[in-house]
């Protein structure tokens, strides 16, 4: 809270709050997500009076969320800055979203004053041991002269090696003393680090002599800028791609050499892998969505990733490599002798008609055009109405599964989602004013269940005042519907728990606060209601009632005894 020390001070420079922002303004950052409080008002008035836009929420783990949208499109650190006790604490979710993710995400917070430590203050809980468990990085900066300095470090360190969240909190009468400038003021980023020789030769020989490799490219490819390495490395060696996660785009999905997402059904991928002799990983966890690297089992695998430890996690490769994606696939592709490796085109045009084939067979029983809605249908009409070059977010449970499946990504930060391994619903719309914040001309359109709706519907206010214009398709089956239908497969649709929420009108919220609303009942509707929408240029909900007996495939393999 403010206090008289704040009406006292005589500064003849920086207090700690304009400090931090000059060091933010000088390391690029142009926008901060918050949520204003008194222990964190210097740093965001100093951030305001250096010109960095404040994007104020409407809650704290809505800021952290934001922060990581706008580093997945951007592929910058993301900032957000909160208060303190509650501030920090609702802040967690996102803070831990973004680090199970590996995305660059800084959080300021405030905190109670030093000097009132032990009294019972306003505000006060041990922050520094809540975030600690849930990022790279987390400190309380009590001396007014290592205010830049810390926060110059907290700029690298959530950047380098396997990205992540850096948090730090500030006692509020240290923010509001004198703070010099920084020793350095330029941030100190490493060279990212590149395979050995000995490794590397490895794998050109395993290359050399594979008949049937592919190449899967996870989220460390995104942070790493690997795409156009990769995509030499495809071409040139006649490696076929899947992309997963925060990797999807990082090739365009229309590359030639990209067979499509590496999901588990629906797709090619999982095929494949039976039939492949190679696989090469590159920034890519083998965690639960791989059956803890039982898919690869049987193959000859190479591990690749800037977090070596990551590289025996479940399944350790024939060789294991830490490495920056894109050092590695550069160097790759300049240690090949093009003459010696097949030009593999029969391998791919077998992949590419697999996917093709495979997906057919998955959606065969599917009517596209069926009433009630089906949501392979809404995903039909958001991909035609949003067009190339839109941004899109899935964001849910079962919506989530036909999304990333049937939703394109053409460059890298342009299709994001719930995460599959920290399992965070609700960050559709965060993220969707991130991204529109960080692409402005292009349009973007988040598709989320009704249940992912109801954690930030209130942030439609945030884009209101912020006058960011996007779209939010709700995929409404009146229910928590992943956890309904595993429910029901399990023990029976007469016993459902805690799953059931109706169908509500969510577009009139949205309209009640001044944005654009419509709700959508039949099939027919739906594409032009999504137009409208867009070219309303207003925050908007398309509220879409979806067939409540449909549910992906993925949902029935969740529902088997024993697979969480």
């Amino acid at each position: 809270m403010r206090n008289s020390e704040d009406e006292q001070r005589k500064l003849p420079g920086m207090d700690g709050g304009e400090r931090i922002a000059e060091v933010l303004a000088r390391a690029g950052v142009a926008t901060v997500f918050c949520l204003q409080g008194e222990h964190i008002d210097p740093v965001l008035l100093g951030a305001r009076d250096a010109g960095i836009r404040l994007v104020d929420t409407r809650r704290e783990d809505a800021a952290a969320h934001m922060a990581e949208g706008w580093a997945l499109v951007t592929g910058s650190t993301g900032v957000c800055a909160v208060t303190a006790g509650p501030g920090m604490t609702n802040a967690v979710t996102g803070l831990a979203n973004a680090q199970v993710n590996g995305s660059p995400v800084l959080c300021l917070a405030g905190r109670r004053p030093e000097a009132k430590a032990g009294t019972w203050p306003l505000q006060d809980v041990d922050q520094v041991s809540v975030a600690s468990p849930l990022t790279k990085v987390s400190r309380t900066v009590q001396i007014p002269g290592r205010l830049a300095d810390h926060v110059s470090h907290a700029l690298v360190a959530a950047r380098v090696g396997r990205p992540g969240v850096a948090y730090l909190d500030f006692p509020y009468d240290v923010l509001i003393q004198e703070s010099p400038p920084p020793a350095v003021d330029t941030l100190a980023f490493p060279r990212p680090p590149g395979p050995d020789k000995e490794s590397l030769a490895q794998v050109s020989h395993l290359l050399d002599e594979s008949a049937r490799p592919v190449l899967v490219a996870g989220g460390g490819a995104h942070w790493a800028g690997a795409g156009e390495a990769i995509a030499r490395l495809a071409e040139d060696a006649g490696v076929p791609v899947f992309t997963v996660n925060a990797g999807r785009g990082v090739v365009p999905d229309s590359h030639d050499w990209v067979i499509g997402p590496a999901v588990g059904v629906g797709g090619a991928f999982f095929p494949a892998l039976t039939r492949a002799d190679l696989v090469i990983t590159v920034g890519t966890r083998l965690g639960w969505t791989f059956l803890h690297g039982a898919m690869f089992a049987g193959r000859t695998l190479v591990r690749v990733d800037v977090d070596a430890a990551e590289t025996s996690t479940n399944l350790p490769g024939e060789v294991n490599i830490s490495a920056d994606a894109a050092v590695f696939a550069a160097d790759l592709a300049g240690e090949i002798d093009g003459g010696r490796n097949r030009p593999r085109t029969t391998w791919r045009d077998e992949l590419v008609a697999l996917q093709r084939s495979t997906q057919d067979a998955f959606l065969a029983g599917i009517d596209r055009a069926a009433n009630p809605i089906h949501p392979v249908g809404l995903i039909d009409a958001v991909v035609d109405a949003a067009g190339p070059e839109a941004t899109l977010v899935v964001d849910g449970g079962d919506i989530l599964t036909w999304g990333q499946l049937l939703l394109p990504a053409e460059r890298p930060g342009s299709l994001l989602a719930t995460s599959t391994y920290f399992g965070c619903m609700g960050v559709g719309i965060p993220y969707g004013i991130a991204a529109k914040l960080a692409r402005p001309d292009a349009p973007v359109v988040v598709v989320e269940g009704d249940g992912s709706f109801g954690f930030h519907a209130m942030e439609f206010d945030t884009a209101l005042r912020h006058d960011v214009p996007f779209v939010c398709v709700v995929a409404n089956n009146g229910a928590w519907g992943m956890s309904k239908h595993i429910q029901g497969l399990m023990g029976g649709y007469d016993r459902l728990a805690a799953t059931e929420l109706g169908v509500r009108p969510y577009h009139e919220m949205v309209r009640g606060l001044g944005g654009y609303g419509e709700m959508v009942e039949d099939p027919g509707d739906l594409r032009p209601a999504i137009g409208r929408a867009i070219e309303s240029g207003l925050p908007s909900c398309v509220n879409v009632v979806t067939d409540p007996d449909a549910y992906s495939p993925m949902t029935a393999v969740m529902a088997q005894p024993g697979f969480l």
